[in-house]
C-alpha cells in the first residue's frame, strides 16, 4: 500500500518538482515504510526552501524522536514555537521534545493544547496515548488510543498502543487482538511482529509455535537490531 503511494507521488514529482505538498506526501509514505533517513533528507530540504514551514513538521519531529536526535528536535521545537505556537503541529513537536527529555507530564500538556486547537488531530491522540503508557496510566492511554481509532481506524500506531496497554494490564488475549490489527495494517514493521510474538510467549498463552512464526516475520522485515533472530535462537535452544 505505502509502496504504491510512494511510486505515484514520485511520478507526480517528476511534473511538479517544486511542490512541497508532494514532497511531504513522499516523506509520509517513506515514514510509514520506516525509511527514516530518506524522510529526514526530505524535511531538511523543505525547511531550507521554506524556513517558516510548520505543516507536516510534526512527522519530522517523530523521526527525530525515534532517532533520538535531541539537538535537532530542540532546534525544530524552538523554530515552530517562534513561527506559530498556535498550530497543532507546533504543539505536537514541542510535546515530542519534552517526551524525549523524559518530561512526560509536560509533554501531555502540549498534546492537550494541540487537541484544544483541533480535537480531531490524530497524531496528538496517539502520541498522548504513548505518554500515558510511559506514565503507567493505562486507563488514560486506552482512552487516548480509542479516540485516535475513532478518528482513523487505519492508524496502526493506535492499535499497537492498545496492545501495549492491555499487555501492561496482564490481559494478553485482548493485547493479541490489537497487535493483530496493527500488523494487518502495517505488515512490514518488525516491531509489531516482535510485540505479537512476545504476547504469544506470555505465561497465560505459551503459544511458542505462533511466537516463532511472528519472530520469523519480524526477521524478514528489516529488524535492524536483530531482536527477532536473538529471540528465535533462545526459543530453539
Amino acid at each position: 500500500m505505502h509502496n504504491d503511494s510512494l511510486a505515484k507521488y514520485e511520478y507526480l514529482l517528476g511534473t511538479f518538482s517544486f511542490s512541497s505538498y508532494i514532497q511531504a506526501q513522499i516523506a509520509e509514505a517513506q515514514y510509514n515504510l520506516r525509511e527514516f533517513e530518506q524522510v529526514e533528507v526530505i524535511f531538511e530540504d523543505l525547511l531550507r526552501n521554506d524556513p517558516y514551514l510548520v505543516e507536516d513538521m510534526d512527522m519530522y519531529s517523530n523521526v527525530l524522536y525515534a532517532k533520538e536526535c535531541f539537538s535537532t528536535l530542540s532546534y525544530l521545537a524552538h523554530r515552530v514555537f517562534s513561527t506559530d505556537k498556535y498550530r497543532p503541529e507546533s504543539c505536537c513537536i514541542i510535546g515530542n521534545y519534552y517526551s524525549l527529555k523524559g518530561q512526560h507530564e509536560k509533554s501531555v500538556v502540549y498534546f492537550r493544547r494541540a487537541l484544544k486547537l483541533n480535537k480531531n488531530y490524530l497524531s496528538a491522540w496517539t502520541l498522548m496515548g504513548h505518554e500515558f503508557v510511559e506514565m503507567k496510566n493505562t486507563p488514560a492511554a486506552v482512552d487516548a488510543y480509542r479516540r485516535a481509532i475513532d478518528i482513523s481506524p487505519c492508524d496502526y500506531r493506535a492499535w499497537y498502543g492498545l496492545g501495549q496497554a492491555y499487555e501492561m494490564m496482564a490481559m494478553p488475549y485482548y493485547a493479541l487482538h490489537y497487535f493483530r490489527k496493527s500488523v494487518f495494517l502495517q505488515p512490514n514493521d518488525s516491531r509489531l511482529w516482535i510485540a505479537m510474538a512476545q504476547c504469544y510467549e506470555t505465561d497465560q498463552l505459551q503459544m511458542l509455535e505462533e511466537a516463532i512464526k511472528c519472530y520469523k516475520r519480524a526477521a524478514n522485515c528489516n529488524d535492524t537490531e536483530a531482536i527477532a533472530l536473538h529471540q528465535l535462537a533462545k526459543l530453539r535452544n
